[in-house]
């Protein structure tokens, strides 16, 4: 392979491990993802293990992180029985799965405890001292920009989520001047 063409495969790879682990993903998921989203043709476990330098263990452990995430799915290869994987490519439908995933049950974890926690500071309410209750009147105003926040959260997540359909690149980033 040619030398430039070589240097933006590693870089890029190397790039997409690092932005995975800044996403909580491991820096192996985002590295075996680059690969596959780089390579024009599937490739095997085998494949990766080689291109990577890691063990099959992680290549293997990692690739069922990938496809749970919809990040990476298996396809048949005519004439082999080996597993061969292929990236997603497309970028919205990844964020979508990740999120789906992880982010929308977060959001939905943190109103359903901010409201489990406005129940009972109201039904203790009236048992507080006059202290108390200054702190519980705090409490639940900050509770209330807590919960405001986590809505907003969800409305961009089911804004992003609900519609199933790609984003065109093409129409967001042309830009006409003049």
């Amino acid at each position: 392979m040619d030398k430039a063409l070589l240097a933006v495969n590693e870089s890029t790879v190397a790039g997409l491990g690092r932005l995975a682990r800044f996403f909580g993903f491991s820096e192996v998921m985002g590295r075996l993802y680059g690969t596959l989203l780089l390579s024009p043709e599937p490739l095997s476990l085998d494949d990766l293990m080689e291109r990577l330098k890691i063990s099959k263990g992680s290549v293997s452990m990692n690739m069922r992180a990938l496809e749970r995430w919809g990040m990476a799915k298996e396809v048949w290869v005519r004439g082999e029985r080996k597993k061969y994987y292929e990236a997603e490519p497309d970028m919205w439908q990844v964020i979508r799965s990740v999120l789906n995933g992880r982010e929308r049950r977060e959001v939905q974890t943190a109103l359903q405890v901010l409201g489990d926690s406005v129940t009972r500071l109201q039904k203790a309410e009236a048992a507080l001292n006059p202290e108390e209750k200054a702190l519980a009147a705090f409490y639940l105003e900050r509770m209330d920009d807590l919960q405001a926040f986590f809505q907003v959260a969800n409305l961009a997540l089911e804004t992003i989520l609900g519609s199933g359909e790609s984003l065109d690149f093409d129409a967001v980033t042309k830009i006409e001047i003049g």
